[in-house]
């Protein structure tokens, strides 16, 4: 009787230990989806010239680097954050060709592309 006591309060705290959510991962999480929205919303502010390149490039490497921390694979998140890239310097480009952002608006893009292409080509921000 005494074994079958034990087993029970060791399931019950063992399913209460798994029942309750890390913390630190709670707050991971919590910082991606604050990233990707800062980066959404950038893009937004971006199209309407209440902003420039710069801070919605840098919001989407704090995504990159929020989703690492939080566990996404590295196979993952280094591509998605290229992908960002490479479809903001096309529609800077494209608002350069048509005269609304300046030339460095486009660089900008374009050298956090390059950037975001080595960083997924060696797996890693080196």
């Amino acid at each position: 009787m005494l074994r079958i006591a034990t087993l029970v309060v060791a399931l019950a705290v063992s399913s209460v230990a798994l029942a309750a959510p890390d913390p630190k991962a709670v707050l991971q999480r919590e910082r991606v989806t604050a990233a990707q929205k800062v980066y959404t919303a950038g893009v937004s502010r971006l199209a309407a010239g209440a902003t420039s390149a710069e801070v919605v490039c840098s919001w989407s490497v704090r995504w990159l680097d929020a989703e690492l921390a939080a566990g996404t694979p590295a196979k993952q998140a280094f591509p998605d954050h290229l992908s960002r890239m490479e479809k903001l310097e096309t529609a800077m480009t494209k608002a350069r060709d048509a005269g609304t952002v300046t030339s460095t608006e486009a660089d900008v893009a374009t050298y956090f592309r390059i950037e975001a292409a080595l960083w997924a080509t060696n797996g890693s921000k080196q």
